[in-house]
């Protein structure tokens, strides 16, 4: 797994900025409706290029009975048990059972890391800024699958969460505060403060929104290192679908060739580092040291059966998005 690599020219970066309307750092409203227009291009994609098999994103097992309660009536012969409401039976003194009605709007969910390792961006886009596209034409996708879109978005500096809703109202509930949490991350963001990930809080609190059956995005680097991240997600894959996504910047992965000494100062907000890209051997060590970690993340995801599907801050999200999104 490795991000795209070969950089855009400045020509197309700046052709995809002004298609967006976007400066790249700040996310914009405008350049997340954008996606609404792509709904289609996507569909067409899948349906030429189905999935192999239930392990799609979009065609998961769903978990949970995928029906909501529509009202009792007297117990009959051959009804479930399990479906006998004691309460009512205790209360009336005669066995009742639930009816349940199948439920065709699934509540999804995109869960949107904004921390401060997430405002960084070398080439095209911030990672946040591309997690916010990412979660937006993930939202536009979602109401044109018939489902209703929810979110939790969080960052050191602000949290929003939106239950899950129907249609165009859902999106543009999602869009507003995607615009608003990112640019509240990005605008007190300093470069010199400790970088606390503060995703694993926004995990725990979705496990008292997400009902069972809940299809979950999750969106983030990934670069928290606090255990409690894994077990959140654990127990939030017992009962709903969880499909990760990872944004990385290829300056995270790979250090750039350079013909000349060229002193690269780096920190990580408590820690500062000079690597200089042209000794090939702390070029190569910073690779692999940053493969390892993704291969990490890889290996938690696997061992939870889901697959992490890594998408590039350098590169436009329709140029990787159909391969990935399947």
């Amino acid at each position: 797994m490795s991000a795209r690599r070969t950089a855009l020219s400045p020509e197309l970066v700046t052709q995809w900025l002004k298609t967006w309307r976007s400066d790249g750092t700040h996310v914009s409203s405008h350049e997340l409706m954008y996606y609404r227009s792509k709904v289609n291009a996507f569909q067409r994609f899948r349906r030429l290029h189905p999935p192999p098999g239930p392990s799609g994103a979009l065609l998961s097992k769903f978990k949970g009975r995928g029906m909501e309660f529509d009202e009792f009536r007297h117990y009959q012969a051959g009804d479930d048990i399990r479906a006998i409401d004691w309460r009512v039976t205790a209360r009336t003194g005669t066995p009742h059972t639930k009816l349940f009605r199948e439920e065709r709007e699934r509540p999804v969910f995109v869960v949107v890391d904004l921390s401060d390792s997430m405002q960084f961006g070398s080439q095209l886009l911030f990672k946040s800024v591309q997690a916010c596209h990412l979660a937006a034409s993930l939202a536009w996708l979602a109401v044109a699958r018939g489902d209703r879109i929810g979110a939790v978005i969080t960052s050191q500096h602000g949290h929003a969460e939106i239950k899950p809703q129907a249609r165009h109202h859902g999106v543009m509930q999602v869009i507003h505060h995607l615009v608003e949490q990112q640019q509240l991350a990005m605008n007190s963001w300093q470069p010199e403060q400790r970088h606390q990930n503060v995703f694993p809080k926004a995990l725990e609190r979705l496990q008292q929104l997400a009902r069972p059956g809940s299809i979950i995005y999750l969106i983030s680097d990934w670069l928290s290192d606090d255990p409690a991240l894994w077990r959140h997600c654990l127990a939030l894959q017992r009962h709903c679908q969880l499909v990760p996504f990872t944004i990385a910047d290829p300056l995270e992965l790979q250090l750039p060739q350079v013909s000349e000494h060229t002193p690269l100062a780096m920190t990580d907000g408590e820690q500062n580092v000079v690597i200089d890209p042209h000794n090939k051997h702390q070029r190569h060590a910073y690779a692999h040291s940053q493969q390892q970690r993704l291969q990490h993340v890889v290996k938690q995801w696997q061992q939870l059966g889901c697959p992490l599907r890594l998408f590039s801050a350098a590169d436009a999200l329709e140029n990787q998005w159909p391969g990935e999104l399947l």
